[in-house]
């Protein structure tokens, strides 16, 4: 919902077109933060930028000036020379800018707040310094900016050109997820959620749940992100040049997040899907550190990069209001009221890298690199489980599937008390290219790269001397009997229970080769040609090997009727080994000493005519067409056309993807006072997917425990045909957006207008009802018709008017409209109650309609 064409819309209104087209010539960005600015200033800079010079690009040409594919410069703005600073050799120059806002409507709407906290008051639009030394080179900025105590930055850049640079800076910034969530817990922001009193843990009606939830006041939920660096760049002897950076980042805040207590669906009144909401306290520090040297013959750059997170929050802990039940067996002895979320862990990254390249022969170089890098992660483990007294179902002494919390609910239960998880990965990347005529030229690169994940985990608890872990805190093997989650190979009721006991270590090996050439076929003509072939090596995937060949073709004209066309496409095929739709035999308990394999066999992990869409094999097609025609001395009409499409090899799982799109665009600027940008963007994308159900119920075919379930065909027993079904996903986006810049005398006045859209639709196909999770009458009409139509869309108009009083007094005020429409049928029917039967959710979603004004008053002074 914020594009760039509505932030460019909003900066253009606020500020004139003039400035938003200009570069920020502040410093590089080698080191320190990337980008600095807010909703009232994206750009963070922009009203110190001067009035378009009417001089134009040159004194040799008093007009505007185009790039070589046809696009127009924009004039460029007046300098501003500064004033003196005392008797010596110093300048500056400065602009502080302050005024009011004033946010009416619908101002806690969603996707407005998104990230921006826009809120009624005062405001520091921007405060700007400069001091420079055109004698010796040296300088100082300072950039400031405050929409409110969550919202602000400020930078404080320093140096001397050529020598070195140093940079301080702080900043704030909101993300909103929800303005309309109504948690029922107490405790939101913290680890442990309980139940307010009316309602009792593990023992409330569905009723009950909903009465509370009813009654709990609206409440926003989001983070907020600060973070601050420091960097220094400068000559640390002769050709040496070296360059450090360390950033800190810390967000802190609350997401929605889930709570499972089992599903619910197939056991009405039983079980729990919750949405919670987790707490948020991050903190990531960054360190770069570089050294480079560029000689006569050799240049060389040596980085490293290290990033350590720091999660001070590691759990989340929440009541359960819903009562369980076991649906075999003797009245419930389970009570389990309890869930456990483990939250991300801490973990550091260490990178070192080395970059080589040489001047060669023929108009040649020559670049080599190689990287060493390694991730870890050893956090304290939490124990299985929270639950206290006895989880499970007991049907009969001989069928007794009861365990004791105790002995699960310790971390002696571990088989390791802390993670030991790291990967290491490695890279060489050489590249050549040689121009040995001006119309010829060709590169070739080689590039290998290996992640070798070295984690080993063994779930097995030493208490109890069984492997596996207790699935759902407990809930749901204390519904369904045998379902606890453990295996045990001395116990008949789970020896033959065949679980994850392992973590996965997924590595790989990915091989590139590249070849290329280019020529120029005439003055105004080019072609370009490159081949890839990547091969890549995955380890515990279904496939051991995937080939990657891709062909691209790039043509360009700039004399095609006075356009320049650039025309590209490219052509790219997948395949690769056998395929083994189930290689994970060795991270389950089947793998173990003591399994005993059922006399009818082990379900099938999952058809095995699926295809995972990364490794299925696959045709690709790109295409692009780029025209850009100069439209008279003063216009410029730019359009794109672009689409691509993938068709996969897989009777189940993903078949098709394609996107298609167009965008055309004007700009045109007559004088240096006068600016208009007109934009219009479509773009359609659809993707078809195909699954099956399992035959699981005598009402879609067979049930499971039958002869016929450890076959894994298509068309076979488990997975007949009549059980297939197919979905289509369709999505399209419009965007367009209109912006005009005028002045007049002191005066200048900006209008801009933006609307964005995007609708989605999701179709479903089945063979039979057996296709369906629900197969009543209700659950195949729903399926039949299809879902409602997901929208989204925005309009907001722009007006601005600045005028200066003097040379170093101006005004500007400007206003804001806003309207939006969303719809999406994931929430709807969340407006008449967030609980139904053991299903509770937390947020309603976004407001279906809001609109929403600012407007504003601001003071620019001149220093």
């Amino acid at each position: 919902m914020t594009p760039t064409a509505l932030t460019l819309g909003l900066l253009l209104a606020l500020f004139g077109t003039r400035e938003a087209l200009a570069g920020d010539t502040s410093g590089t960005m080698r080191v320190g933060d990337m980008q600095f600015g807010n909703a009232l200033d994206p750009r963070g800079w922009t009203p110190m930028l001067q009035p378009s010079d009417p001089d134009g690009m040159s004194y040799l040409h008093a007009g505007m000036l185009r790039t070589p594919t046809g696009a127009l410069y924009p004039y460029p703005p007046m300098v501003d020379p500064g004033k003196p600073l005392g008797q010596g050799d110093w300048t500056y120059a400065g602009v502080l800018e302050f005024g009011y806002l004033h946010v009416g409507g619908d101002r806690n709407a969603e996707y407005f707040r998104q990230y921006a906290d826009w809120r009624s008051g005062a405001v520091l639009g921007l405060l700007a310094l400069d001091f420079e030394n055109r004698k010796t080179g040296a300088y100082a900025e300072f950039r400031g900016d405050h929409l409110s105590g969550d919202d602000q930055f400020y930078r404080l850049r320093a140096g001397r050109y050529g020598s070195y640079r140093i940079e301080g800076f702080y900043r704030d910034m909101p993300h909103t997820v929800s303005t309309n969530a109504y948690p029922i817990w107490n405790g939101v922001g913290t680890t442990d959620l309980t139940l307010p009193a009316r309602l009792v843990a593990g023992a409330s009606t569905p009723a009950q749940v909903a009465a509370v939830s009813a009654t709990v006041p609206r409440r926003t939920i989001g983070l907020n992100r600060t973070r601050e660096g420091l960097s220094y760049e400068g000559v640390l002897y002769r050709d040496w040049i070296g360059s450090a950076a360390i950033t800190n980042e810390k967000r802190t805040g609350t997401r929605l997040w889930g709570g499972s207590m089992f599903f619910n669906y197939p056991f009405p009144d039983n079980g729990g899907a919750l949405e919670t909401v987790r707490p948020v306290d991050f903190r990531t520090t960054d360190i770069n550190l570089s050294v480079r040297n560029v000689g006569k013959i050799w240049h060389f750059l040596a980085t490293y990069n290290g990033s350590f997170f720091r999660n001070h929050k590691d759990h989340l802990n929440f009541e359960s209001p819903f009562a369980l039940y076991n649906v075999a067996g003797t009245p419930q002895v389970a009570d389990i009221k309890n869930g456990q979320s483990s939250l991300e862990p801490d973990n550091d990254y260490h990178n070192l890298r080395l970059d080589l390249s040489r001047e060669l022969k023929w108009s040649g170089q020559l670049t080599l690199a190689g990287a060493w890098g390694t991730m870890r992660q050893n956090d304290a483990l939490l124990p299985p489980t929270t639950c206290t007294g006895t989880g499970g179902v007991f049907i009969a002494p001989t069928a007794d599937y009861t365990f004791p919390c105790a002995n699960w609910n310790t971390t002696a239960a571990l088989s390791q008390r802390s993670a030991h998880a790291r990967i290491d990965t490695g890279l060489f990347d050489a590249r050549v290219t040689f121009h040995p005529t001006p119309v010829f030229g060709w590169h070739a690169g080689l590039r290998w790269y290996r992640e070798d994940n070295k984690t080993r985990y063994l779930s097995y608890n030493p208490l109890t001397g069984q492997y596996g872990f207790i699935s759902e805190n407990g809930s749901q093997g204390s519904i369904v009997p045998g379902e606890t989650g453990i295996f045990d190979p001395n116990n008949p009721l789970y020896r033959s229970a065949n679980i994850p006991v392992r973590n996965v270590p997924f590595s790989y090996t990915d091989s590139q080769l590249e070849l290329g050439a280019d020529w120029q076929l005439g003055r105004k003509t080019s072609l370009g040609v490159t081949y890839t072939y990547d091969q890549n090596q995955p380890k515990y995937r279904e496939r051991k090997r995937v080939d990657d060949q891709r062909i691209k073709f790039d043509w360009v004209n700039r004399d095609v009727v006075g356009a320049t066309v650039r025309l590209s496409w490219e052509y790219a095929k997948r395949d690769g080994g056998k395929y083994n739709y189930d290689p994970f035999v060795p991270f389950y308990s089947e793998s173990l000493p003591g399994f005993v394999t059922p006399a009818i066999g082990l379900p099938a992990y999952t058809v095995a005519d699926m295809r995972k869409y990364d490794l299925s094999n696959r045709t690709e097609s790109k295409a692009r067409v780029i025209v850009t025609y100069p439209w008279g001395d003063s216009a410029t009409l730019s359009t794109t056309f672009y689409g691509n499409r993938d068709h996969y090899d897989a009777l189940i799982g993903r078949q098709s993807t394609s996107t298609t799109g167009a965008t055309v665009q004007w700009d045109w600027q007559p004088t240096p006072a006068t600016t208009m940008n007109a934009y219009l963007g479509v773009e359609g994308s659809h993707m078809g997917i195909s699954n099956i159900n399992d035959a699981d119920n005598s009402d879609n075919g067979n049930a499971y425990g039958r002869i016929g379930q450890a076959n894994p065909h298509l068309g076979g027993p488990l997975y007949p045909y009549a059980n297939q079904w197919w979905e289509f996903d369709r999505e399209s986006n419009r965007n367009a957006g209109l912006s005009v810049s005028h002045a007049i005398g002191r005066a200048r006045v900006d209008l801009s207008y933006n609307y964005t859209g995007s609708f989605g639709h999701v179709g479903y196909n089945y063979a039979t009802i057996g296709a369906l999770a629900y197969r009543d009458a209700a659950g195949v009409a729903a399926a039949s018709s299809g879902f409602p139509d997901n929208k989204y869309r925005t309009n907001t108009l722009d007006l601005g008017l600045s005028f200066r009083v003097n040379s170093n007094v101006g005004v500007r005020l400007y206003g804001r409209y806003e309207t939006g429409a969303f719809s999406d049928w994931h929430y709807a029917g969340l407006n008449n109650t967030l609980s139904y039967d053991h299903r509770l959710y937390t947020d309603k979603g976004g407001q279906l309609h809001y609109s929403v004004s600012v407007v504003g008053v601001m003071l620019s002074l001149k220093l």
